[in-house]
C-alpha cells in the first residue's frame, strides 16, 4: 500500500513537472500554430484553364522561396487555385503572374490574383466550440458513473475520472506546447479522441473493479 502511494506521488509529481514546463514554455515562446491558422495570405489565382497542383505548387516555390506553401483546388471546374503563404508583396505577386502567365500561355494578368490576408486564429477561439458541449456531456457521464459504481464510491469513481479526463487534456495541451507541435485542423480531434479513450479505460477498470466486489459478496454468502 505504501509502494503505490509512493508511486502515486512520483507520478503526480512528473505530471506537474512536465505542466509547469508547458507553462514556461507557452509564456515564453507562445504556441506554435499552423500556417492555416496564424497570420497568412491567401491568394485565389483563376487561371480560367485545367491545371496541375504540381507545376503551381514548383511556380510557387519559386516564387515563395523557403515559405511554408499550402495549395488547394477552390473550384469543381479545376480552373482556380488557392495559394496560401506566409507573407506576400507586389513584387512576388507580379512574378507569380509572370511565372503562371508564361506556364499556361495566358493573354492577360491583370484580374489573375485576388490577395486575401488572413489574420491569426487564436487559440480560444479554436477551443470555444467545443466548450460548452464538452461540459454538458462531461456533467451527464460523471453523475452517470458516480450512481452507476455507487459501491465503489462516489468520491472514487466521479471524482476519479473527471481528474482523470482534466489531467490527460493538460498533458495533451503540455506535449503540444513544450515540443512546438504545430496546432493545426486535427487538433481537436486528437484532443476528442484522447478524451473518449480515457474515458472507456476508467469505465472498463470501474465495471472490472465492481465485478470482483460482487463476486467476493457472492463468495461470502456461499461460506455462509
Amino acid at each position: 500500500m505504501k509502494q503505490l502511494i509512493q508511486n502515486k506521488k512520483i507520478i503526480y509529481g512528473i505530471i506537474a513537472v512536465i505542466i509547469l514546463l508547458a507553462i514556461a514554455s507557452i509564456y515564453f515562446f507562445r504556441l506554435n500554430f499552423s500556417l492555416m491558422y496564424k497570420d497568412n495570405v491567401r491568394l485565389d489565382v483563376q487561371i480560367g484553364k485545367q491545371y496541375s497542383i504540381k507545376d503551381i505548387k514548383q511556380i510557387a516555390k519559386e516564387v515563395f522561396n523557403n515559405q511554408n506553401i499550402q495549395i488547394h483546388n477552390v473550384e469543381n471546374f479545376g480552373d482556380t487555385v488557392a495559394i496560401t503563404v506566409e507573407y506576400s508583396d507586389e513584387e512576388l505577386i507580379n512574378s507569380l503572374k509572370e511565372k503562371i502567365k508564361e506556364k499556361y500561355a495566358l493573354e492577360s494578368t491583370d484580374d489573375l490574383v485576388q490577395t486575401t490576408n488572413v489574420p491569426h486564429l487564436r487559440g480560444r477561439d479554436i477551443v470555444k466550440p467545443y466548450i460548452i458541449p464538452t461540459a454538458i456531456v462531461t456533467a451527464l457521464i460523471i453523475v452517470y458513473v458516480g450512481i452507476r459504481y455507487i459501491k465503489i464510491g462516489i468520491l472514487k469513481t466521479a471524482g476519479g475520472l473527471l481528474l482523470k479526463l482534466v489531467i490527460s487534456q493538460l498533458l495533451y495541451l503540455s506535449i503540444i506546447a513544450i515540443f512546438r507541435i504545430p496546432i493545426g485542423i486535427y487538433i481537436m480531434p486528437i484532443s476528442i479522441l484522447l478524451y473518449l479513450l480515457v474515458l472507456i479505460i476508467t469505465i472498463i477498470g470501474y465495471q472490472n473493479k465492481l465485478d470482483t466486489i460482487k463476486q467476493e459478496k457472492n463468495q461470502k454468502k456461499l461460506q455462509y
